[in-house]
């Protein structure tokens, strides 16, 4: 028992520098969880407004109503540029969270997949994605795609 209180006694400053750092680094891991924790949440909110805010706007705008028709004619009436504008500003929003939930940087929600499927089934979003998907990255070309044809 000496030995060790005399190994101790000659080591203390070596253990208490060993404590420290453990400390810090157990402290550092911590907060960097809460960050993500606090980042991500942040981000899903961010996305949830701005996907309210496009939705209003096809409900609050009449010239971008037949988006969401989904029997809409389009020999009769082909889209419109307000129209097309408008499922490439969505079009980039779920793209927005298609790349948040690969990266991890919100959760995948199962209502994502739900809502692309939907939305670019209806004539409108449908013939602007044909159109215009090559504006988009591979992976979420497929990602559509696959959707749509499942």
């Amino acid at each position: 028992m000496p030995s060790l209180l005399s190994w101790i006694g000659s080591h203390a400053f070596d253990i208490l520098s060993a404590v420290g750092i453990i400390s810090s680094l157990a402290f550092t891991a911590a907060s960097f969880r809460e960050d993500t924790r606090s980042r991500r949440l942040n981000n899903l909110v961010r996305l949830t407004e701005q996907h309210r805010d496009i939705w209003e706007e096809s409900q609050n705008n009449p010239k971008v109503a037949r988006v969401r028709d989904p029997q809409a004619d389009l020999y009769t009436k082909p889209v419109s540029a307000e129209e097309a504008q408008f499922v490439m500003l969505l079009a980039f929003h779920l793209h927005c969270w298609y790349r948040a939930i690969l990266e991890r940087e919100v959760s995948n929600l199962e209502g994502v997949e739900k809502d692309v499927r939907n939305f670019f089934s209806r004539p409108v979003p449908r013939h602007v994605w044909e159109e215009r998907k090559s504006f988009f990255d591979r992976d979420f070309r497929r990602f559509v795609d696959d959707l749509l044809h499942s």
